[in-house]
């Protein structure tokens, strides 16, 4: 097909959304290359997903929406096997890209290119910033900033069938045509607060965690292994990535595949023989002598590994819990919040005040960094606990209204 041609049909393809507003509907990889093209001059591009996750092992993309200067698109990834020019458009750090709540967004990038966006803008952790509460959906966000109230009555709708209906195609666009508007009413905010360089650092750290949980292996996050050997924790890695790899490629969730508290039995009894595998409570399944020689091999692996690669059993994090002087100074964080208008769970928890104190009294594993002792956090209440702490200032309660209840002095 010529190039001319294929761009006539690429324009015949917009269809008006329920609005009146013309969207533009992707579904060939050559669509998707001519619609790429034209985003390259975008300088922002606000985007949204809309997949399956239950029963799977990885969740399933049906649909992505796009809003970038007068164009709305859907692309869809149920006849598009390859978004990955897409994706790499998203990651060239060229223009930013804007989202609300970006977890998945930035599973689908990573998983993809193995990459995320260097310029992200995410609404929901922005807004948190400047006092709304965190983590706030979506339709409480264009409430509180634009004033409109969205039908959301295709929250649950299954969104690998086609056609898509016209309530589909409006909730999807919904997602993304107003995103624009929101991110320039917060960044203003952020600007007269002088908290914008606050939000950047902080969808950084966002986007590090997320990459490492997507990349990471995580057989050391099973439940109830602290107290196993190291060559236990080698059996234990191998029937984790047995499993991982299996849940994979039969497309289930990996505890539907093998449950997490048989293999650490079976890594603490720390046996390949298939009797002693197939008696243990919980293993009587109809499909045990399909999956047994597959465990029995994993066990086997942990058992030969060298003396000199097996893994180091996890350092300890336990330390005293100081509850009443977390639950005063946690309390202060809230106070704090309030006042200078900060969402208090995108400042910290109670867990990252039980984490600071410890880091104060040299109980602390060298391994943890409290939260609270660094970057824009320790600016807005690190430093004010560490007065109250070492007895630089001190707290009284305000008889005089509820709204803000301790003062400090």
């Amino acid at each position: 097909m010529g190039a001319k041609l294929r761009v006539f049909l690429f324009f015949l393809r917009f269809s008006p959304d329920l609005y009146g507003m013309p969207h533009l509907t992707v579904s060939t990889s050559g669509e998707l290359h001519d619609l790429c093209r034209r985003l390259q001059h975008a300088d922002t591009i606000a985007y949204d997903t809309e997949f399956i996750s239950e029963g799977r092992y990885e969740p399933k993309l049906c649909l992505v929406q796009i809003a970038a200067d007068d164009l709305l698109a859907l692309v869809d990834p149920m006849t598009i096997s390859d978004l990955t020019p897409l994706w790499k458009l998203f990651c060239d750090g060229k223009r930013e890209m804007i989202v609300h709540a970006c977890r998945s967004e930035m599973e689908f990038c990573c998983r993809s290119v193995g990459k995320m966006p260097p310029k992200l803008f995410d609404v929901q952790v922005a807004a948190g910033f400047i006092g709304h509460e965190y983590p706030l959906g979506f339709a409480a966000l264009l409430q509180k900033f634009l004033k409109l109230s969205l039908r959301k009555t295709e929250s649950r709708t299954t969104w690998n069938l086609r056609p898509l209906t016209p309530l589909q195609i409006e909730y999807a666009l919904d997602d993304v045509r107003y995103l624009k508007e929101i991110r320039q009413n917060i960044t203003a905010q952020l600007h007269a607060k002088n908290r914008l360089a606050w939000y950047y650092e902080e969808i950084e750290s966002v986007k590090q965690t997320l990459y490492t949980y997507f990349t990471a292996e995580h057989w050391q996050s099973l439940p109830k292994i602290s107290g196993l050997k190291p060559r236990e924790l080698a059996i234990l890695r191998e029937l984790w990535l047995w499993r991982d790899a299996a849940a994979k490629q039969r497309n289930i969730p990996a505890s539907r595949m093998f449950r997490d508290d048989l293999i650490v039995e079976l890594s603490r009894r720390r046996t390949n023989d298939e009797k002693r595998i197939a008696a243990l409570r919980g293993m009587q399944r109809t499909d045990i002598a399909r999956i047994l020689p597959d465990i029995v091999l994993a066990i086997s692996r942990g058992l030969d590994l060298p003396e000199d690669q097996l893994p180091e059993p996890p350092l300890r994090t336990a330390y005293p819990q100081y509850t009443v002087i977390s639950q005063i100074l946690y309390a202060v964080l809230g106070s704090i919040c309030k006042r200078e208008r900060m969402a208090p769970l995108l400042v910290g928890s109670p867990n990252d005040v039980r984490e600071w104190i410890a880091a104060e009294l040299g109980t602390l594993p060298q391994n943890v960094v409290p939260r609270l002792s660094s970057g824009w956090r320790k600016e807005l209440v690190g430093t004010l606990l560490a007065d109250l702490f070492y007895g630089r200032k001190s707290l009284q309660i305000n008889r005089c209204g509820t709204e803000e209840p301790l003062i400090v002095r």
